[in-house]
């Protein structure tokens, strides 16, 4: 969102440390994706209303995970998914072929990884190649057993066609962490029991916020004019 060519024509320098709180949205990532296949969500709400019985879930072991976009979180995310003995699709518009072959991650094409993945989670910017990339069209590629986790930016996704697939049960359950208007107005999405919201907290970790704190004061030191590549 900063206009690095102006940037450039006013010689204004800029400080930035990238992926400082990778960490704590690729934890809860996977937090979101152990809770939905459980149905923990929809088993608390029926302890609390008075219901005790048992939800047969499974584990986040063994499945396949697409990540859609791996920059600083994506690739953080690969890493910490290492000792599930998950299968990694990727999908991103630069090629990462030493980091792919290292972590053991397969490159696809976006209509692909969205059939194929049991757990699908975003990790791209919201610009207009990507605003609402993930529609009713994609959305009806999704295996009805698939969970959807987004916690990029609000507005990757048709909300209103999510909400249909999930109240059919076309598509299992998803969890969002961010949305097209925040805070959200559909009550009857947010209300669903194989819905999981919470309120943009992904980079709230106390550490994350001490370290992009810390990474705020070193560009006050270590900083430059963007150059023409930016």
């Amino acid at each position: 969102m900063i206009d690095f060519a102006a940037m450039r024509k006013y010689q204004k320098r800029l400080g930035w440390t990238g992926g400082v709180n990778r960490r704590s949205v690729s934890e809860m990532v996977i937090s979101f994706a152990i809770a939905m296949l459980r149905h923990i969500p929809a088993a608390q709400r029926e302890v609390l209303s008075g219901t005790w019985r048992q939800h047969v879930g499974g584990l986040l072991s063994g499945r396949t995970v697409g990540i859609l976009g791996c920059g600083f979180i994506g690739k953080d995310l690969v890493e910490l998914l290492q000792p599930w003995n998950c299968t990694i699709l990727a999908n991103d518009i630069l090629d990462f072929p030493d980091f792919y072959e290292r972590y053991k991650v397969t490159p696809v094409g976006l209509e692909e990884l969205l059939q194929r993945s049991d757990v699908v989670t975003l990790h791209v910017p919201l610009d207009k190649s990507t605003r609402n990339m993930i529609s009713a069209t994609r959305l009806a590629l999704m295996k009805p057993s698939a969970i959807l986790i987004n916690a990029a930016r609000g507005g990757l996704v048709d909300e209103a066609a999510l909400k249909e697939m999930l109240v059919t049960k076309r598509l299992a359950a998803a969890a969002f962490d961010v949305f097209a208007v925040e805070p959200p107005q559909d009550q009857e999405l947010l209300a669903l029991p194989n819905f999981l919201v919470s309120p943009h907290i992904g980079g709230s970790a106390e550490e994350a916020t001490l370290a992009m704190g810390r990474a705020a004061i070193s560009g006050l030191d270590e900083n430059a004019i963007p150059d023409a590549t930016d």
